[in-house]
C-alpha cells in the first residue's frame, strides 16, 4: 500500500484555509475572488512571451484577472494552451486501446482486495459499477475518479483559466496553437510503469475524500497566488500532487514535458516573427523545476515577473 502523503504542513496548510472560508461567515462569492498570478515575460527582438501559470478548473468569481495579466492578453496575437480544450481533437478508438490491459489481465490482479472494496464502493456511488471497469488500467481509472471528484468540489472545468481565455481568443478571432496534443496527453498517462500507475491509483482510493477539499484549496491559493502566502499554498500543493508516489510521475507528467514545452517556445522566440505570444499552461510547469520559466532562462532569456 502507498504511504499517506499527509505531513503535519500540509494539515496545517487545510485547517488556514478551512479557518479562511469559515472565519466572520465568510460565503462562497469570496472565497475564490483575487487577481490570479504567475505571470511572466521574455522578450527577444521584437518579439515577446507571456506565460501565465494557471489551473484548468475555475470558478466564476475569479474574474476578470489582474489588470496585468489581462492586458498580456489583450495585447496577444497568438495564445499557446497545453491543448484547445474548446476543440480537442479525440481519437476515443485509440484512447480505448490505450487504456485496456494486454489480454487476461484485469484491475482485480493488480490492486489490493482492500483497494478494490473502496474503489467498488466509489464506483457504485455513481450508479456504476466496478465489474465494467475492470479491464481497464490504473491510470484510466485514476482519470475516472478525477471526474468524480471534481463534480464534488468548488471549482468547475467550465470556468477554467484556460477555457476563459480561450473563448475570448475565439471572439477576438486571435490564433490558438496548441503546444500538446490530447494524444500526447494520453500517451504520457498510459506509459507510466504499472507500478507506477498502482501507486497512483491507490494514493487516490486512499485519499478519495480529501480530493474536492484540496482541489478547493488549489483555486483558493492560485486566485490569491500573486500574495506570498497564496503563492506558497499553491505551490505546497502543487508539489505534494507530484511527490505522492515515484520519482517517474514527476519526471513524466512535469520535467519532460517543460522542457518539450520549452524547446517549442524557444522556436517562436529564435523566429523573429515580431509577433506577441500568450501561453497558458498548469502552474505547476511554472513554479515546480525544471519549470518553463527556469528553462527559458538556462536558454539564455531574460525572464521578468510580471504578476
Amino acid at each position: 500500500m502507498v504511504k499517506s502523503c499527509f505531513n503535519n504542513n500540509e494539515v496545517m496548510q487545510g485547517i488556514l484555509y478551512e479557518r479562511l472560508t469559515v472565519k466572520d461567515g465568510i460565503q462562497m462569492a469570496n472565497r475564490y475572488k483575487g487577481n490570479g498570478g504567475l505571470l511572466w515575460k521574455v522578450v527577444n527582438g521584437e518579439t515577446t512571451l507571456y506565460v501565465q501559470g494557471i489551473i484548468h478548473l475555475g470558478h466564476e468569481n475569479f474574474y476578470p484577472l489582474a489588470t496585468e495579466i489581462e492586458e498580456a492578453y489583450d495585447s496577444a496575437d497568438i495564445i499557446l494552451p497545453e491543448i484547445n480544450v474548446i476543440n480537442p481533437q479525440v481519437n476515443e478508438e485509440e484512447i480505448n486501446q490505450l487504456a485496456l490491459f494486454s489480454k487476461g489481465m484485469t484491475l482485480d490482479q493488480v490492486l489490493s482486495e482492500e483497494s478494490i472494496k473502496k474503489l467498488s464502493d466509489i464506483v457504485e456511488a455513481q450508479e456504476l459499477f466496478l465489474e465494467d471497469f475492470k479491464k481497464y488500467q490504473p491510470w484510466y481509472i485514476e482519470s475516472l475518479l478525477g471526474a468524480f471528484i471534481r463534480g464534488k468540489s468548488d471549482l468547475a472545468p467550465e470556468h477554467g483559466v484556460d477555457l476563459y481565455f480561450l473563448k475570448r481568443a475565439l471572439e477576438d478571432d486571435k490564433k490558438i496553437i496548441e503546444l500538446e496534443t490530447v494524444e500526447e496527453q494520453y500517451n504520457v498517462f498510459s506509459g507510466y510503469s504499472m507500478v507506477t500507475q498502482i501507486e497512483m491509483l491507490e494514493h487516490m482510493i486512499q485519499t478519495y475524500d480529501q480530493q474536492a477539499n484540496w482541489i478547493n484549496q488549489l483555486g483558493y491559493y492560485w486566485v490569491r497566488s500573486n500574495s506570498e502566502s497564496g503563492r506558497k499554498g499553491l505551490i505546497n500543493i502543487v508539489s505534494k500532487d507530484l511527490e505522492r508516489v515515484n520519482g517517474e510521475y514527476q519526471k513524466e507528467m512535469n520535467d519532460t514535458r517543460n522542457i518539450n514545452m520549452v524547446n517549442k517556445l524557444d522556436e517562436l522566440l529564435q523566429s523573429n516573427s515580431g509577433k506577441t505570444y500568450f501561453v497558458i499552461i498548469g502552474s505547476g510547469h511554472t513554479v515546480i523545476k525544471p519549470s518553463v520559466p527556469s528553462e527559458l532562462k538556462k536558454k539564455g532569456y531574460k525572464v521578468e515577473g510580471i504578476y
